[in-house]
């Protein structure tokens, strides 16, 4: 019965495929796409969870707080990157280094996944590489600026391990949905121009 179902499923995607090409392989791609985002969503959280904690306690930058990029508009008065010391790992610029490491670190990961397997580009690397640096800056200040506004509610109500999961899915939603147009235009598909 179960082999009989993924062979209907197989014949009914290749005959969609066959009749809608372009359409399949783009299906495909996001399939991919997806799948590897949720891995480094995964590893996001992991890192996440343990990283902070580790930084806090060999460091004492805990005590410092770091607040960059203030945003001052009509009722919104914040800053795209706040985190206050709360005396514990979840504060200060101990949070933030791990925060930040967090993204590079997944970044590093994501890159050569959806380039070569997903998109399976062959494209000038340099310009790949730069263009993929300001697309992953400007998706995390948009990112932070949207957590800044909603963190302090989560870390208000929520334990850790809970509100980095909802901060985890939140920024991984919004990067994905943001991401993948952008990887079609940067991660062109066939040889090197």
């Amino acid at each position: 019965m179960m082999n009989s179902a993924k062979l209907a499923i197989k014949q009914k995607w290749e005959s969609f495929a066959e009749a809608h090409p372009s359409l399949a392989r783009l299906l495909f791609q996001f399939v991919k796409f997806y799948l590897f985002s949720l891995l480094v969503t995964i590893l996001q959280y992991l890192l996440l969870t343990f990283l902070p904690g580790v930084i806090y306690s060999l460091t004492d930058w805990g005590s410092i707080p770091f607040q960059a990029i203030r945003i001052k508009f009509w009722i919104i008065d914040t800053y795209v990157f706040d985190y206050p010391v709360t005396g514990d790992a979840t504060g200060g610029l101990s949070y933030f280094i791990a925060f930040a490491a967090t993204l590079f670190i997944a970044q590093c990961v994501n890159f050569p996944l959806q380039r070569n397997i997903t998109f399976k580009s062959k494209g000038n690397i340099t310009y790949q590489i730069i263009w993929y640096f300001i697309a992953w800056v400007t998706i995390t200040f948009t990112c932070s600026l949207l957590a800044s506004i909603y963190v302090p509610i989560l870390k208000r109500y929520l334990a850790p391990a809970v509100y980095n999961i909802i901060i985890t899915v939140v920024n991984g939603g919004v990067q994905m949905v943001i991401y993948f147009p952008i990887f079609k235009i940067i991660f062109p598909e066939g040889a090197k121009n």
